[in-house]
């Protein structure tokens, strides 16, 4: 169908913002009725990004033009072949841009530079944040379905094993993939019998292959514990009592 060759990925993310003009949504229409299952994805696509905008409440844009939402979707569409990798990680580094900047606002300009350097493995707490307070958003594996050890080992080779937390009473029940501007990402979820949650996070070293020496840091009530082995970055984000007596 000649159609189809103009539905490309740029028109379906402006389709689930809502950004295409009177003729290009006829055609998005006319597409996604020759295609019902395309149609349902992109429906929970919305969804999915409707309740994170909810969720997060972003209330300025960002200061840094690059982390406008339409250059991060471009960095971002040059590093993932699924385009629901895409709509998380989109969504949680506006998470990190949005609430940086309305932090930032009132910033003194001498003050500003020192202000602005990002703090270690900030993603991994804006990823928990997301994943961990929507239950209702997509997984891409279930512990219920799969083996979550083995899941990451096929996704991360080479990678330091899952944190070993059965002894606080938590297991890993679900994972998600995203994207950072260095490569793939992934957060899984632990649970306990009551409820409680905490994450682990890993994601390949930052710019310029910088690896993290072992630390932690302290925002609000998430304590997050970081560190650096076998060629990735991992962090375990929680409450105090979880996240210092998890094993990296």
């Amino acid at each position: 169908m000649n159609d189809d060759l103009h539905i490309d990925d740029m028109m379906r993310h402006a389709y689930v913002d809502g950004r295409l003009n009177a003729e290009q949504q006829k055609a998005m229409s006319q597409y996604l009725a020759a295609h019902p299952q395309e149609a349902r994805e992109l429906d929970s696509w919305r969804k999915d990004a409707a309740q994170l905008q909810a969720a997060w409440q972003i209330a300025e844009p960002p200061l840094n033009p690059a982390l406008d939402p339409a250059a991060i979707r471009r960095r971002l569409k040059e590093r993932t072949n699924t385009r629901w990798q895409l709509a998380a990680s989109v969504f949680v580094a506006l998470c990190i841009g949005g609430l940086s900047g309305w932090q930032l606002r009132s910033v003194p300009a001498s003050q500003l530079n020192l202000a602005a350097r990002p703090l270690p493995m900030q993603d991994a707490i804006e990823a928990y944040r997301v994943f961990a307070d929507n239950p209702a958003l997509r997984a891409d594996a279930l512990a219920t379905e799969t083996d979550l050890q083995q899941w990451v080992a096929a996704h991360f080779s080479n990678a330091q094993r899952l944190p070993d937390l059965t002894a606080k009473g938590f297991h890993p029940v679900f994972a998600r993939m995203l994207v950072t501007e260095e490569g793939p990402a992934a957060v899984v979820i632990y649970k306990n019998d009551t409820g409680q949650q905490t994450g682990f996070y890993i994601r390949p070293p930052g710019p310029g292959n910088k690896l993290l020496a072992e630390g932690q840091r302290q925002e609000g009530p998430l304590l997050t514990r970081y560190w650096s082995d076998r060629g990735y970055n991992y962090a375990l984000v929680g409450s105090s009592s979880i996240v210092m007596n998890g094993t990296g």
